[in-house]
């Protein structure tokens, strides 16, 4: 549940919280995060983001590689005000010494004791947890962001149920395959009808327990992504079994993104769709389709009241269409 933390802000300065949440990994939440994020700040938005993706913090090196290319090719390219939730280490020692002292106990004993190499050298929850809402307090004390964006790890961990239960837009994408869509159905061949998957559920009661307890409701919005340029019966599959889903576990649904490489080559420049910059390697395929992709995401997701700071009129509407069908 969220509550003010400083009510002197007043209700009309808190800041609108997006989470980008899904139990499974590999399912673009970064990807989405940082497209979110730059189009909230070519919107004239302020933004505070998080990454609580504590071990691979993908988000936290998007927006550095962005820093990096905006200084060596000085465009002024938007940032936000990142908050880390862990203190920078040095990994390359970190992961050598935990390493070293497995081999040696496995070497010693054949088989070591659990407690002996797992979490002694993590951060201990509760730490992460009182940075988390530290950092939380910083931005609504200062009173000058407009959304917070909040990218989370795959797995079940705390701070990410936690940031599920804070959110007032919760984002799931979902890439489009049975394997994938397990992570909000349990898909048993047994079983007559889908049923919620465990994750499902626990949101689900995440949300309902913050809007009893401060009654703000949460837009959760489902994204099928890396989608097929021509529906297949794996496409048809998963739209039915989202259409019996989806009234019980309660989410509205979004198209998402194609397939496109230039997605993953965005990620060493740090740039997105919308910089009109180019990408990273030399000869990339032009990105005005996944710019106009993004910005009809964007519209759907519905986090923004004015898009004209986003949008490209030349290829809007049935233009898009017409482009991929002639690609």
């Amino acid at each position: 549940m969220r509550t003010s933390i400083v009510p002197s802000c007043g209700a009309q300065f808190q800041p609108h919280v997006v989470v980008i949440g899904n139990q499974k990994g590999g399912s673009g939440k970064s990807t989405f995060a940082m497209h979110i994020i730059v189009a909230l700040l070519k919107a004239g938005k302020s933004v505070a983001s998080f990454d609580l993706d504590l071990s691979q913090l993908t988000l936290t090196r998007y927006l550095n590689n962005r820093r990096e290319w905006d200084q060596e090719h000085k465009l002024k390219l938007e940032l936000p005000d990142h908050y880390p939730i862990i203190e920078e280490i040095d990994d390359s020692n970190a992961y050598s010494a935990d390493l070293k002292l497995f081999i040696s106990k496995f070497r010693k004993f054949g088989r070591a004791p659990k407690h002996d190499y797992i979490d002694d050298n993590t951060p201990k929850h509760t730490a992460d947890l009182k940075h988390f809402i530290t950092q939380l307090k910083k931005i609504e004390q200062a009173c000058k962001h407009d959304f917070i964006v909040i990218d989370t790890p795959g797995g079940v961990q705390h701070l990410s149920l936690i940031a599920h239960g804070i959110a007032d837009t919760l984002i799931t994408p979902i890439n489009d395959s049975l394997l994938d869509l397990d992570v909000l159905v349990a898909i048993e061949r047994s079983a007559p009808r889908p049923r919620p998957s465990t994750y499902a559920k626990t949101v689900r009661r995440a949300l309902d327990a913050r809007q009893k307890v401060s009654g703000r409701t949460t837009d959760w919005i489902v994204v099928r992504n890396r989608l097929e340029l021509v529906q297949s019966n794996n496409h048809r599959q998963i739209s039915r079994v989202l259409d019996v889903i989806q009234p019980t576990v309660g989410f509205r649904m979004a198209r998402g993104l194609l397939e496109r490489p230039v997605y993953r080559e965005f990620f060493a420049s740090g740039l997105t769709a919308f910089d009109a910059v180019g990408t990273a390697e030399p000869g990339s395929p032009p990105n005005f389709l996944a710019r106009v992709e993004v910005q009809n995401l964007i519209r759907e997701l519905g986090l923004l009241n004015d898009h004209r700071g986003l949008e490209d009129e030349v290829f809007q509407g049935t233009e898009y269409e017409k482009a991929e069908t002639n690609k």
